[in-house]
């Protein structure tokens, strides 16, 4: 899976591109994008260093729900992108605690579905002009 495949629209082709697993090469091409370590991203995608380092060694995919874990950091800085409209502060907000995540650092909260989900709900309040 290419990181084209992670920006489709349709959640049918989303799935079946997620489900064979990422490239471990697509990890980090979203890391340099979210300007972050490799080993940082492949942390909160799930993957222990020694994991991650091995995978990449032996050019083996990602796991479904790893390649599904990067897709939400993906579509997280995708989001604050559009809200921010700077790439600099849409990372340094997602790298942040925010007061209306209960003091959370969203890319630590997206590590679950349900905290991305805060997460975006979120980014959708603050760009419709309701912070808190």
């Amino acid at each position: 899976m290419s990181t084209a495949a992670l920006s489709t629209k349709d959640p049918l082709s989303l799935h079946h591109a997620i489900m064979p697993g990422a490239k471990v090469g697509v990890l980090g091409k979203i890391a340099k994008l979210l300007q972050i370590k490799e080993e940082e991203l492949a942390m909160l995608c799930g993957l222990s260093r020694a994991t991650f380092h091995r995978r990449r060694q032996d050019k083996k995919n990602l796991s479904a729900a790893e390649t599904d874990a990067l897709f939400r950091y993906s579509e997280l800085f995708k989001h604050a992108l559009a809200v921010f409209e700077d790439e600099i502060e849409a990372r340094e907000w997602l790298r942040s605690p925010q007061y209306g995540l209960g003091g959370q650092i969203p890319f630590e909260l997206a590590r679950s579905t349900p905290g991305f989900n805060e997460v975006q709900k979120l980014l959708t309040r603050i760009d419709h002009g309701v912070y808190a």
